[in-house]
């Protein structure tokens, strides 16, 4: 009966040293040169005959049927803790633990095949099931020899001048530019991403005489800060404050000139101590902090191009992403935010939606823009409401273009002021409707009519002209004229006509009464010419009066005055004269000849 089985006598541990880790079946399997058991000459055991050993998973993988965490971790050169699962057999290792240490000494050639020193393998196996399109396995372009990862040596952001060329790279690309902007949009910031030209096998010669316990888990203090820590030339605290610094020295808010936000310094949220820091770092740099330090507990993703996402002490977050960000949500997105929120774009902001609401419910809503300003809305209206609304184009030009404007008002409350010249251009029917209308000119005006002007009122029609100047140096004041017509002023039946010269005619006057009577009076109203339908009167102060009228001529007065040769025929008429009357004819002849009976009453005086 068999008795060297595991867990029955034959318990048999081992150390060794990882010298592959490819394992073509993607168990997680490593082949390892195990002390005591194997020797260290590669010529006579070479990595290909070392036997695969298989890897312990924690209890939280399942380790089953694709459920579970990735078996993978140990690189070549790492220093693994196992045992014999088949006992003296030792053709079944299994390891369950790594052990770290303080490499002191360079690897030597891998062409030496010595072992348990360089366990990296010359050139990886072409035919490896991981290898495609004839790539070498795990070959970087920085450097055909270097077959390894490593974290980048260098991560730089360069803004506005500062922007350099990195088109022109050496034969071994040693630094990689990540470009910005699918859509074609020129990157703001230049991310520079500088690869370690020389990559040494395992130990990496750019960690010797120090831990193999990650950098960021030792944390600020111990002898290797000033070198390799995380605030040294290389480190990636000194390397997040540069990246800061190139972003500039804060960024400006909309509302006023004086405000500035900045992201928060990185050495300020830092302070991890060893042992409180638990990482996990990958070969390439990716790194996962969870920091434990009393006061500076933190929270750190990060990626190796340098973008991250970092928790601090405060419960504040940080993210950066040094090339395109994408958020695809196949639902609704809600965010909140209690405070305030601020953003500055260096670029472009491009929103495209179905529908866009945006409420402020107090305060102020202000948009600022150095460039033009659209609304474009070709197929529906566009709405502004508001309790008021101030255009202002400080200098420039209002144009509003539209198939009709229409501008209602609630009151009269409204003044429209030009200060300058103003031209108002209708290519058809121009109309205004008012419930009255007043309209004012500081100087000359004037209504220019290729067709007829038609003036129509309800009421009255009144102008009034006030030009002194006109009064004194005898310049019309208003004047009518028709250069090949007749000019018309026609009322209704019920309506009347009045010119007035001076306040109230007082210069003189012509009136038509509603009964169509003319009154023309001249200054004062002293001399008087009235036509009506009862005749036509010629006054003066009411003492001299001529009236024409059916029943005859009738001439009344203080005294008659006939000068010159006067022939007087009466036929058919009856001529009384009423009162005293004294008529003087001057002249060489005078004839009074009646054809019938002439009437004398009262005394006759006949001299010569």
């Amino acid at each position: 009966m068999a008795t060297n089985f595991m867990g029955k006598d034959g318990f048999i541990w081992w150390q060794g040293v990882v010298e592959d880790r490819h394992d073509p079946l993607f168990l997680g399997r490593c082949r390892v040169r195990i002390l005591g058991w194997h020797t260290e000459n590669k010529s006579e055991m070479p990595t290909e005959s070392l036997p695969w050993s298989f890897p312990i998973q924690p209890i939280t993988s399942a380790a089953q049927t694709g459920v579970g965490t990735s078996p993978t971790g140990p690189v070549e050169g790492t220093w693994v803790v196992g045992f014999f699962r088949d006992g003296d057999a030792a053709q079944e290792p299994v390891f369950f633990g790594t052990l770290g240490g303080i490499p002191e000494d360079q690897a030597p050639d891998p062409s030496k095949q010595i072992g348990f020193a360089d366990p990296r393998i010359e050139k990886p196996d072409e035919e490896h099931p991981y290898v495609l399109s004839n790539k070498r396995l795990l070959s970087y372009d920085v450097d055909a020899d270097a077959r390894v990862p490593r974290a980048p040596k260098l991560v730089s952001h360069f803004s506005g001048a500062d922007k350099i060329d990195v088109t022109k790279e050496s034969t071994k690309n040693e630094t990689t530019k990540i470009m910005s902007g699918i859509m074609g949009d020129n990157p703001q910031i230049q991310v520079v991403v500088e690869e370690h030209g020389s990559r040494s096998a395992y130990p990496d010669i750019n960690f010797m005489y120090e831990p193999t316990t990650p950098r960021s888990a030792r944390g600020i203090y111990g002898n290797f800060n000033e070198v390799s820590g995380p605030l040294s030339k290389y480190g990636l605290i000194n390397q997040k404050k540069k990246w800061r610094q190139a972003l500039g020295a804060g960024f400006g808010v909309a509302e006023n000139t004086k405000d500035k936000w900045n992201e928060p310094d990185p050495e300020a949220m830092y302070g991890a101590r060893y042992p409180y820091n638990h990482v996990t770092q990958s070969e390439s740099g990716h790194l996962i902090e969870m920091d434990d330090t009393p006061s500076k507990e933190r929270l750190h993703w990060y990626h190796r191009s340098g973008t991250f996402t970092e928790i601090g002490s405060l419960g504040h977050r940080i993210t950066k992403v040094v090339s395109e960000d994408f958020k695809i949500n196949l639902m609704n997105d809600y965010h909140r935010v209690v405070g305030s929120k601020y953003e500055n774009i260096a670029g472009k902001l491009d929103i495209v939606s179905q529908k866009y609401f945006h409420k402020v419910k107090s305060g102020v809503f202000k948009v600022e823009a150095q460039g033009d300003i659209i609304f474009d809305n070709p197929t529906a209206d566009f709405t502004v409401n508001s309790r008021g609304i101030t255009l202002d184009a400080a200098g420039g030009a209002i144009v509003i273009k539209g198939r009709s404007v229409s501008i209602e008002k609630a009151t009269a409350a409204s003044t429209e002021n030009t200060k300058g010249s103003e031209t108002k251009k209708v290519g058809g029917k121009y109309s205004l409707r008012s419930g009255s209308m007043a309209l004012s000119s500081r100087g000359t005006s004037g209504i220019t009519s290729g067709g007829a002007i038609n003036f129509t009122a309800t009421d009255n029609i009144q102008e009034s002209v006030m030009n002194l100047v006109g009064g004194v140096m005898g310049a019309p004041a208003r004047s009518f004229k028709a250069a090949f017509g007749d000019i018309l002023f026609e009322t209704t039946l019920l309506g009347g006509v009045d010119l007035n010269v001076g306040p109230a005619g007082l210069l003189g006057s012509i009136s038509i009464s509603k009964l169509g009577e003319i009154t023309i009076k001249g200054a004062g109203g002293l001399s008087e010419i009235t036509l009506g339908f009862t005749g036509i009167e010629l006054s003066y102060m009411g003492l001299s009066t001529i009236s024409l009228g059916p029943s005859g001529v009738e001439v009344s007065g203080l005294k008659a005055t006939v000068s010159g040769t006067v022939s007087a025929a009466l036929e058919g008429v009856t001529a009384s004269v009423k009162g005293t009357a004294t008529t003087k004819v001057e002249g060489a002849l005078a004839n009074l000849e009646a054809s019938g009976i002439a009437t004398v009453k009262g005394s006759v005086t006949m001299i010569g």
